[in-house]
């Protein structure tokens, strides 16, 4: 049995490893120069810098056992205390209220005591206990199910920069039956999200406490990656190599390179973003392909800058802040030195800002880290150049569930219903954090086993 593996990040990687890992010869292709997709870390200036993901959440346990299983588990670390994030609120730096997750309160004492809302915009987020259950089944945008609970202010200020910034999707598009359903569940069950959470603080009593909600690895995401790649054995890698084109081909499948040569296989994953795989003819055309098209796909940049620490304005006690929409060229911005450990040389520190801005994202690399660098400037009281800058971009492959995305996805499963040993995975489907990533390579490794022994 010999499987193709279309996309060499994650995803691809990890279902790569299971399949070899159960007896099955598997070629790995990836169009790009490097593998690891969005995840890469590098050494600059004695400043360790992640170029995508700089962490993952451990709620998906997918992660943390997989970096056990690659001898990673002595490397991985939590982040460093205090965990305060801030806000960027009326031109000053404001503590997200302790207990909230996910913008939205879990303890009602922090939140009234808070600074960032009105007594008028407390009082209408409190409210919440008393409005209605929502009795419609339909997708409906995470910002519509929250501002009918809570209002406006605690979305705009919370919930919006909190939510919109982990799915890179404005949390007025963002689909709440695809990201987050169990705020659905959770109301339909006690009637309130408050109660919810209230109920949820009760736990279970001597349950042991799990482990903490991210985690990293002390030499850095691609550190992963690499120990991945040194784990697939004799799986035929190669890298900037395109597939154009997959056809069926006597009991399974044949892959036309852009190159014109040609692969023979029992199977396929696909496991790239949803536009390139859109432009996979064949098997993907017309009905799959018309489908991944009309799925979103979003654009941003991290751009890593270090400073020695005298030239900061303030202390940076926290792991960083949130920008509500538009108040800022950047979007959010973690404080990485703080945050964990080992990331800024002695007497420096690296701070790393997300940046989604059209503009900025297709400006030359001096603009974007310019303009990166005078809104730092500005919050934090930065004097001077940086010591260090980066950036990276990740253009059109930041996978968007907005409203309707289960639908979608179900729509290209069922286009494809004829092709049983052609699996598509990744970000694009079935969650975009990390811990998603393994989890959905892991079962295509096990899809395509099953699919192609019952063919046989």
């Amino acid at each position: 049995m010999r499987i193709l593996v279309i996309g060499g990040g994650i995803t691809g990687l990890v279902t790569a490893r299971e399949l070899r890992r159960n007896g099955v010869a598997v070629t790995l292709l990836e169009a790009g120069s490097r593998l690891g997709g969005k995840i890469g870390t590098e050494v600059v200036d004695g400043f360790l810098v992640d170029r995508g993901p700089d962490s993952f959440l451990t709620q998906n346990p997918c992660a943390v056992e997989l970096c056990r299983e690659l001898g990673l588990g002595d490397a991985l670390i939590a982040p460093r205390p205090p965990s305060t994030i801030y806000v960027w609120y009326g031109g000053k730096l404001v503590p997200v209220p302790e207990g909230t997750g996910f913008g939205i309160p879990r303890d009602f004492g922090p939140f009234a005591r808070s600074s960032l809302f009105s007594p008028t915009e407390k009082l209408r987020a409190g409210l919440e206990f008393v409005v209605p259950r929502q009795r419609a089944d339909g997708d409906v945008a995470v910002g519509t199910f929250l501002r009918r609970r809570f209002g406006d202010a605690l979305v705009d200020r919370l919930a919006s920069p909190i939510i919109g910034g982990v799915y890179g999707t404005p949390i007025d598009k963002l689909s709440l039956l695809a990201a987050l359903p169990r705020l659905r569940e959770a109301e339909r069950r006690y009637g309130s999200l408050l109660r919810a959470a209230l109920a949820a603080r009760g736990g279970t009593p001597g349950t042991p406490p799990g482990p903490p909600p991210i985690l990293t690895l002390r030499d850095g995401m691609g550190a992963l990656v690499d120990r991945l790649v040194a784990d697939l054995g004799d799986v035929d890698v190669r890298t900037e190599v395109a597939v154009a084109d997959i056809a069926r081909f006597a009991s399974g499948y044949v892959a036309t390179l852009e190159d014109g040569a040609r692969i023979e296989t029992d199977g396929v994953v696909v496991a790239t973003p949803a536009p390139a795989a859109a432009r996979i003819r064949g098997a993907f055309a017309p009905l799959a392909a018309r489908t991944l098209r009309a799925m979103p796909s979003g654009s941003t940049a991290a751009v890593s800058l270090g400073y020695a620490e005298s030239q900061l304005g303030r202390p940076l006690a926290g792991h960083g802040f949130l920008v509500p929409p538009g108040a800022l060229k950047l979007a959010a911005c973690t404080w990485s030195s703080s945050k964990w450990a080992g990331r800024a040389p002695a007497g420096a520190v690296l701070v790393r800002a997300t940046v989604r801005d059209p503009q900025l994202l297709a400006a030359p690399d001096d603009r974007l880290i310019d303009a990166v660098h005078a809104d730092l400037a500005l919050v934090l009281g930065i004097r001077g150049r940086p010591v260090m800058a980066s950036a990276s971009r990740h253009v059109g492959v930041m996978p968007q569930y907005t409203v309707g995305h289960l639908g979608r996805v179900a729509a290209v499963r069922a286009a494809l219903a004829e092709h049983a040993a052609i699996v598509l995975t990744g970000a694009a489907y079935g969650g975009a954090g990390i811990a998603d990533c393994i989890a959905q390579g892991q079962a295509a490794a096990q899809r395509l086993i099953d699919q192609v022994a019952l063919a046989a």
